[in-house]
């Protein structure tokens, strides 16, 4: 019986991740270097010194939900998404960008919940946290 790994449950969760922010028009952070309005998302990197708007995402982990004999069926995938923008949480374009991340997350079928917006004084830019899971066989 072949189950499902940690290294699989976790290379489908970024690749499921990388969709919805491509579906989003994010732009690539490895290919991207322009600043503006536009979004760009990293994985598991910060963006020292980087004003602009922004995501970092990074896995947190990969839980064994079932199990048949030796052979783990399910896993529970964790990750956490930080967005970050140089725009106010009361701004059209950053209300905008967080509804419809939720949005898309959803309709990927990630569980998504979202911890309070806060604004970030050493750096200047808004910051909203998203924890999001989803279920891998």
């Amino acid at each position: 019986m072949r189950g499902i790994t940690n290294g699989r449950a976790k290379q489908k969760g970024k690749k499921d991740l990388q969709a919805v922010f491509r579906a989003l028009r994010f732009k690539d952070g490895l290919t991207e270097t322009a600043i503006g309005d536009e979004f760009s998302y990293h994985y598991n990197k910060a963006r020292d010194g980087f004003v602009g708007n922004y995501v970092v995402y990074e896995v947190i982990d990969s839980n064994p939900i079932q199990r048949a004999d030796d052979a783990v069926l399910c896993r529970d995938f964790y990750a956490q998404i930080d967005v970050f923008s140089v725009r106010s949480f009361e701004s059209k374009l950053l209300s905008e960008t967080l509804t419809h991340l939720e949005e898309k997350l959803t309709e990927k079928g990630f569980e998504v919940t979202m911890e309070e917006e806060q604004f970030e004084p050493d750096t200047k830019l808004y910051h909203q946290i998203l924890f999001v899971s989803k279920l891998y066989s």
